[in-house]
């Protein structure tokens, strides 16, 4: 499998004076644009964002990672912007050639519903020996078409208690210098200075102010001046808001364009109250329980989690040389490979936003650094309960499959694994398949439909499994024909394979 064809669908899952002052949907509004200062930003903050700063005759500036001259116009379904200089993904080499993975060209469409537009990025390969395009791909996100005119404006309580910042800190780690961004802790004094905590415990004094719809810090950080300007996406009652941070200091090299949750903090701390269930965001879910054991995604590897002095939660993913990541060493072998922090921000009901913070080693028993620390947020069920099969748990799941044998001659139950993967193929796309008994006896494709597993095998016969109850170990299911229901197949178990034996 060429590299090339793996490589974008993975990394591509990392604006105008206008005629109107709110967010520009239909493609009439699209059309009415003629220049001016605008921003794409997806429903959250894992898509990306970018500034468009379009001016008349086509022409303007782009700003995300890096920054670009770019081109503009309008098209029969909306907008096109192609960037002069590709912005650089990736680079990397196969069998000693050279290749480059880069952004070359955006695209905005109506969504049809909503305030919402669709905003595309378009992605190549490039053979840089040759300068030929190998492999082309493109990446949709919904969200918002903002002009910056328009945002939103600022609280007058800046100065009062302590905010968390996001995605101030940014580090190069390791040999490959990985991008890590980091939070910050900031607070704001009413004589328009500041102070802000780094991820190192390091302090930084700032100056701030409020100019308009936007907050700017600037500061001096170990002998470089650096200067954010936050703009706000969206306003969250009684906790703060969604940002876009625009970055500018002496070194080019940090990314210029940056998003998360600028959340005040509430003076909150962990317990079980607010800790044990399930916590839920889109299709990610960990379920923390009462006993210390906290599992993601249901099916993969569980960990002891466990309440600090701080009043925080803190896991640690332990590795055995033999077996890999465990749940609980069985031996003195192990070692603690990554540290997992979290603290609670704040709450409004059942939704706490959380930061999350970890730092991990590099290469085996290597020295911990610092990982990453973010702001998100969980709706918290106090229930552990599992209505329907998830693609987010069964895009690289191993489940073993306990039946009765109601054969003549066999009177013991089956067991047998089965192992659920999603795979690349060759037109640079993806699908679902499984297989049984070892990882290369693939069986088919398999898709989730109305919660409902639908196993397709090669013959053109489908299987339907649903559960009907649900536990941390495992599933019961029932297994029919397509067409059919309960009832009508028979009865099955499908076993976690999550580690939970490990754990006395």
């Amino acid at each position: 499998m060429s590299i090339a064809r793996i490589l974008i669908p993975l990394i591509g899952s990392l604006i105008l004076a206008m005629a109107f002052n709110s967010k520009a949907m239909t493609l009439s509004e699209l059309h009415q644009i003629k220049k001016g200062q605008f921003f794409l930003a997806g429903n959250t903050p894992d898509e990306p964002v970018v500034s468009l700063a379009l001016k008349k005759r086509g022409t303007g500036k782009y700003k995300s990672t890096n920054s670009s001259e770019l081109q503009w116009r309008k098209t029969a379904d909306g907008l096109q912007v192609s960037l002069q200089s590709p912005e650089v993904i990736w680079e990397f080499t196969e069998q000693g050639t050279p290749f480059r993975a880069e952004t070359y060209q955006w695209s905005v469409h109506p969504k049809g519903n909503g305030d919402e537009v669709t905003y595309v990025q378009h992605m190549r390969v490039v053979q840089l020996d040759t300068m030929e395009v190998v492999e082309t791909e493109q990446q949709s996100f919904s969200g918002l078409l903002l002009s910056a005119k328009a945002m939103g404006e600022w609280p007058t309580d800046m100065a009062e208690g302590v905010w968390s910042l996001p995605a101030v800190d940014h580090v190069y780690q390791g040999e490959d210098s990985m991008s890590v961004f980091g939070d910050v802790e900031a607070r704001f004094f009413a004589d328009g200075r500041g102070e802000i905590t780094h991820y190192d415990n390091s302090t930084s004094r700032f100056k701030w102010r409020i100019r308009g719809n936007r907050l700017s810090l600037k500061y001096w950080q170990k002998g470089v001046k650096k200067k954010f300007t936050f703009t706000i996406v969206e306003s969250i009652d009684g906790i703060g808001q969604r940002v876009i941070a625009t970055f500018q200091d002496t070194d080019s090299a940090a990314p210029l364009l940056r998003t998360g949750f600028m959340v005040k903090q509430q003076d909150l701390h962990f317990n079980y109250d607010n800790t044990v269930g399930a916590w839920r965001s889109g299709d990610i879910r960990y379920d923390y329980y009462e006993d210390h054991i906290h599992i993601p995604n249901l099916a993969f590897p569980a960990s002891k989690w466990a309440f600090n002095q701080n009043g925080e939660i803190e896991r640690q993913k332990i590795v055995h040389p033999e077996l890999g990541t465990v749940a609980v060493c069985p031996d003195d072998t192990c070692y603690v490979s990554c540290v997992f922090k979290m603290k609670l921000l704040a709450r409004e009901n059942n939704t706490l936003y959380i930061s999350f913070s970890s730092d991990s080693e590099l290469v085996p028993r290597g020295p911990h650094v610092f990982m990453g620390k973010a702001v998100k947020p969980f709706q918290l069920d106090k229930q552990h309960s599992v209505s329907g099969f998830n693609y987010s748990w069964l895009n690289q799941t191993t489940l073993t499959v306990k039946s009765e044998d109601n054969s003549e001659d066999k009177s013991e139950d089956k067991s047998e694994p089965y192992f659920f993967t999603l795979m690349p193929t060759a037109n640079g796309g993806s699908e679902y398949l499984y297989s049984t008994g070892t990882p290369r006896n693939v069986q088919g494709q398999f898709s989730i439909v109305d919660g409902k597993l639908h196993l397709s095998a090669t013959d053109g016969a489908v299987q339907v499994v649903e559960i009907v109850d649900a536990n941390r170990k495992a599933l019961s299911v029932c297994r029919y024909p397509l067409g059919s229901q309960c009832g009508a197949g028979d009865e099955a178990t499908m076993v976690f394979h999550n580690g939970l034996e490990q754990i006395k």
